[in-house]
């Protein structure tokens, strides 16, 4: 079994008639390694009359945290798998997303915390020009790009799914497609003050706030951040 799971067929846990075989590292890092609490837990949140949701083919529960615990079917189909989903059904912008789009969400926010580089700083880049020179920054700034280019696509797919048949999106999803947008400019604003920063100098000091003019294509349309998302249609605000 890889690093990344845990085997835990020795707890015999069952859930809806079946077993629960293995965890990812992350999720028993979570109870410090404590496998007895972890089953126990499992067991709680995923009771008959326990606080969960389905997704697909995948039971989610429903909290207030800002992760969920998962059961996912491992390859047999007659066993399940625990990790940790990271995003909140309960919490903003998550919330108010219909049980018949969590599939689609949840791929997204999958893919999207698999790609999450965090924010690359020119002090990250000059750490590693110490360790390893120019080929070290260069490989460092284009994983870093390559992130961002592979999570605009991840959010490309994901805005085409959530496009209501009249061509505009759900109202429903105009909050979290403006909230990932957000965080893909941020990311990518990052990155370009980090290597501008390392490479020239400093430019001034690093604005905070988004100022108009700031908009991203998409397939389905634009959106601009320059505006916050709005409850309702607006012909300026949320143009996919």
């Amino acid at each position: 079994m890889p690093a990344s799971l845990v085997d835990i067929s020795h707890l015999r846990l069952v859930v809806h008639q079946r077993p629960v075989v293995s965890a990812s590292a992350e999720l028993t890092r979570c109870w410090a390694g404590d496998l007895g609490e972890l089953r126990d837990c499992l067991l709680e949140q995923f009771a008959p009359v326990g606080n969960y949701c389905e997704v697909g083919s995948d039971l989610h529960t429903v909290t207030v945290g800002s992760a969920e615990t998962r059961l996912r079917p491992r390859r047999d189909g007659a066993s399940w798998h625990a990790d940790l989903f990271h995003a909140g059904w309960l919490n903003y912008p998550y919330k108010s997303i219909p049980a018949d789009y969590r599939r689609q969400v949840a791929a997204y926010v999958d893919r999207a915390h698999e790609l999450d580089e965090g924010c690359l700083q020119e002090s990250d880049l000059r750490e590693a020009a110490g360790e390893g020179g120019a080929p070290a920054v260069e490989r460092l700034v284009r994983g870093h790009r390559d992130a961002l280019d592979q999570l605009y696509a991840a959010l490309d797919a994901l805005i085409d799914d959530l496009v209501a048949p009249d061509g505009v999106l759900f109202p429903w999803a105009r909050a979290l497609v403006h909230v990932e947008v957000q965080t893909h400019h941020m990311r990518r604003e990052w990155l370009g003050s980090a290597a501008i920063g390392y490479l020239c100098g400093s430019a001034g000091q690093r604005p905070d706030t988004l100022f108009d003019g700031i908009r991203y294509d998409f397939r389905a349309g634009s959106v601009d951040l320059a505006r916050p998302a709005p409850a309702e249609p607006h012909e300026d605000a949320v143009k996919v």
